[in-house]
């Protein structure tokens, strides 16, 4: 049960994070309802259970290398371990030209109660993307940062944490940014 407060405090936090030195030359990202907000849930769950045993062990894989390749100017990934599982961190070659991407794989977690953590920030957005339950979240507007979570069951998830650098916020936003590698990351799973 610690461990879980503590996953979701850390979830939480990561809502909050906000950087003005990250980047990327990523396509800009379609918009997928950027700055809506809702606090209702398109459903129960996910409607599917999805998978995500392969990319615990190795979260960089989560993303083909094409698909990387969207994310623009990006250095090597970095796998790593934090309080919502294992990671990968795809950092922009430039702080301020390059954006920073993070993709948490989460199993074990119960993911209503992560969306309970964050539904009062001043974005969230909770719908369905390809069948699969997603929500977005940020404490501020969703611009510079943003989470974006895909529920792969009722406790396994992926969340997308994306910083936008300086020089991409004028057509950059990172709610419909993470919502597009979301997708994605959606038909990996789906296979």
């Amino acid at each position: 049960m610690t461990a879980l407060l503590t996953a979701l405090l850390a979830f939480g936090a990561l809502a909050g994070c906000t950087s003005s030195q990250t980047g990327g030359n990523p396509t800009t990202a379609p918009t997928t309802g950027g700055g809506q907000t809702s606090s209702e849930p398109t459903s129960d769950g996910s409607g599917a259970s999805l998978d995500l045993s392969k990319f615990v062990g190795a979260p960089c894989s989560v993303l083909t290398a094409d698909q990387v390749a969207t994310l623009g100017s990006v250095r090597a990934p970095e796998p790593g371990t934090g309080t919502l599982g294992p990671n990968c961190v795809w950092r922009g070659q430039d702080v301020i030209k390059n954006s920073k991407y993070t993709v948490h794989v989460t199993k074990d977690q119960n993911f209503d109660n992560q969306v309970n953590e964050v539904k009062n920030n001043a974005v969230f957005t909770d719908k369905k993307i390809d069948g699969v339950r997603v929500i977005s979240t940020d404490r501020l507007d969703g611009e510079v940062t943003c989470l974006v979570s895909l529920q792969a069951s009722k406790t396994d998830s992926v969340t997308i944490q994306v910083n936008v650098a300086s020089d991409e916020q004028a057509s950059k936003k990172a709610c419909p940014e993470g919502e597009r590698l979301a997708q994605l990351i959606i038909g990996n799973l789906k296979g």
